[in-house]
């Protein structure tokens, strides 16, 4: 999906510190796999956006990182707005989105046919969806995932935004497959390169793996330099050294593909 699937796709192979090992960089790169988890995502919403022929004004809280992958996908159809009390994550957005940084910015008299809330853990309070007419469909992104213990699930609000709301229509996003602690797109990418870094280690002849690894949302949040962030994810996601020729991507790509997102409609 996110990732290259030529049939020419091949890692890069280079001499290791002798002759008799090699040095081996998987061709897939951390921004790779967390566009295509990005895209399962977004792809999941679109699609059920699809199914209830909606045509009005879309708002979406959040914009890191699910919330700049819909928003960019969605203004292609629709009028989109995008709220997030990080100024400078504007810089993902499509010039088309309309960015506000505050709800305040926005008419209260406004009405939004869709809402999105991609804040998660920590994110906007339950009084922020009454500033709003109600919309017609409110979609709430759940921050848990299958691997999530019971002090993460504690903290989840989802239910609670869901039942706030008098939205006719509500439902939420549900991404599990790797057993992760959270269904966050940076969680799911740490545990890709986890799971594929334990998988090489696996392979007859591989002396030890190396996955890209950096505290990369720290470059966005705290040195607000979003420049620098996506220079930083451009890594190769994997460094192997090993005896034998060994496929990285094949097996990274059999990890993204364990995971799965959908929407989940409520009934409440």
């Amino acid at each position: 999906m996110a990732y290259n699937q030529k049939s020419d796709f091949k890692p890069k192979f280079e001499q290791g510190i002798t002759p008799t090992v090699q040095t081996i960089f998987s061709q897939i790169t951390v921004k790779d796999i967390i566009n295509y988890i990005s895209c399962l995502k977004a792809q999941a919403i679109i699609s059920w956006m699809e199914k209830t022929n909606l045509s009005g004004k879309i708002l979406i809280f959040g914009t890191y990182i699910t919330g700049f992958k819909v928003a960019n996908l969605l203004v292609k159809n629709y009028q989109v707005t995008v709220v997030d009390i990080h100024p400078h994550l504007k810089y993902f957005l499509d010039e088309k989105v309309s960015f506000r940084k505050d709800i305040t910015e926005l008419d209260s008299a406004e009405t939004f046919e869709v809402i999105i809330d991609t804040t998660g853990i920590g994110g906007i309070d339950l009084s922020i969806l009454d500033f709003f007419n109600a919309p017609k469909v409110l979609l709430v992104e759940n921050p848990t995932s299958d691997g999530s213990d019971n002090l993460i699930k504690s903290f989840d609000e989802t239910l609670s935004r869901l039942k706030h709301s008098s939205a006719s229509r509500k439902g939420y996003l549900f991404t599990h497959g790797l057993n992760s602690k959270t269904s966050g797109t940076m969680t799911l990418t740490m545990e890709v390169l986890r799971r594929s870094m334990r998988d090489v280690l696996c392979k007859e002849g591989v002396l030890y793996a190396v996955p890209s690894l950096d505290f990369y949302e720290r470059i966005l949040f705290q040195e607000k330099n979003p420049e620098k962030y996506l220079k930083s994810i451009q890594r190769p996601a994997m460094v192997v050294s090993s005896l034998d020729r060994v496929d990285c991507d094949h097996i990274i790509r059999e990890n993204l593909e364990k995971i799965n997102s959908v929407l989940v409609e409520s009934k409440d």
